[in-house]
């Protein structure tokens, strides 16, 4: 009877530290994936973490059933092509540059399969550290339509923009690419960046 006595006690610790550790563990697998957008989707849910951690994990699942295609390399080619040529526009345009950059990333995005909606969201997943910077070129560009804004702003957001659609061009729909978030692009093009233009 003693035996069983241990045995059960045993069993019963190994599941009382299961269920510490292993919400724990889910923790950190999240916040080691999403990166600062685990902590903006804890603050969007106000703190609860259990309910941006639900969020966060059915992002996941979302992505892991998607049919993503990778995109063939001409094609790759003249999407890095573009985004050279929206750099030096954005000597002479800032505004438009960066406009037709996020039409560009939106483009790639279509023929990759990511669905429209919430893409950021979806992005997040496998693009973690660079869907800060793409938030909020999306919001300069929005700025951008009705008022003036400053040219290193406009300079910063599209290089947001280029750094993104090269990471989703190199990463497309390969299994490999995916199973990790990444958060350094392979660039088809140069990494300096647009020059300021002089106004």
């Amino acid at each position: 009877m003693s035996v069983w006595i241990v045995l059960v006690a045993a069993v019963l610790a190994v599941a009382a530290a299961l269920a510490v550790l292993l919400p724990r563990w889910n923790t950190r697998r999240l916040q080691q994936r999403f990166g600062p957008e685990y902590d903006r989707t804890v603050r969007a849910h106000g703190g609860r973490t259990r309910e941006a951690e639900h969020e966060l994990a059915g992002r996941l699942r979302q992505v892991r059933q998607l049919a993503l295609t990778r995109l063939p390399q001409r094609r790759a080619e003249e999407v890095g092509n573009r985004l050279t040529a929206l750099q030096e526009l954005f000597v002479d345009d800032p505004a438009r540059s960066l406009e037709e950059a996020v039409t560009l990333l939106e483009g790639t995005l279509d023929e990759i399969g990511v669905p429209a909606g919430d893409r950021i969201s979806l992005l997040s997943v496998d693009h973690a550290a660079l869907v800060p910077g793409y938030r909020t070129a999306r919001q300069v560009l929005e700025r951008s339509r009705s008022q003036r804004v400053g040219t290193e702003e406009l300079r910063t957001a599209l290089l947001a923009v280029r750094d993104l659609c090269l990471e989703v061009v190199r990463s497309g729909g390969d299994e490999k690419g995916r199973t990790a978030p990444t958060g350094n692009s392979t660039p088809a093009v140069r990494r300096s960046g647009p020059r300021p233009a002089s106004r």
